[in-house]
């Protein structure tokens, strides 16, 4: 994965010690999680310890999570709200006794429904396949989350067959597979 993504109206970028305050507000949020099992978290220190892990995979996988903000335009104009606008990307997951790659998305309130996660994961995915990886990629959410659900078929994820476990194991949460050549059907 490429450390600086651009898409035709975002920047995304990995995830660095001044983040932590956007980083918290945002996983602060009781709205960022109104859809989820995870709860929001109520200590910066627990956002700090968050964020050491992403800076550490960044450090020794060359792979991580990336903010997302908006890219500003010539004028200087930019239709979509200043800031932090969610944080996307991949992780590397042992999961029944593979290395696969685990997909995480989450945007700010005031960026939903701009269309920003499908964006910004289908630019992390794109860049995943021209870097040739033959690995899937795995997504994990609550499955009453119709929001995730959704932004998952658009990014070509299928529910795993039933046999395979969830990471994590908890109650509510289903397994999401993008197959290594993005062939599936979209339909969840």
């Amino acid at each position: 994965m490429s450390d600086t993504l651009t898409t035709r109206r975002l920047r995304l970028a990995p995830v660095g010690e001044g983040d932590l305050e956007e980083l918290f507000a945002l996983h602060a949020d009781p709205r960022a999680f109104a859809d989820d099992l995870t709860e929001p978290l109520t200590d910066r220190e627990q956002m700090r310890w968050v964020l050491d892990q992403w800076i550490l995979a960044w450090q020794q996988h060359g792979t991580g999570y990336l903010t997302v903000r908006a890219r500003v335009r010539p004028t200087g104009a930019s239709a979509l709200p200043p800031g932090l606008l969610g944080v996307v990307g991949l992780t590397r997951l042992e999961h029944e006794g593979q290395q696969t790659l685990s997909a995480y998305w989450r945007v700010t309130p005031e960026a939903t429904g701009h269309g920003i996660a499908t964006e910004a994961m289908d630019a992390v995915l794109t860049d995943l396949r021209l870097g040739g990886t033959d690995r899937e990629v795995v997504a994990v959410t609550a499955a009453a989350n119709r929001p995730s659900r959704a932004l998952a078929v658009r990014l070509g994820f299928a529910p795993a067959p039933p046999e395979r476990a969830v990471p994590g194991g908890r109650h509510g949460d289903i397994l999401l597979i993008h197959p290594p050549d993005g062939t599936w059907p979209r339909t969840l």
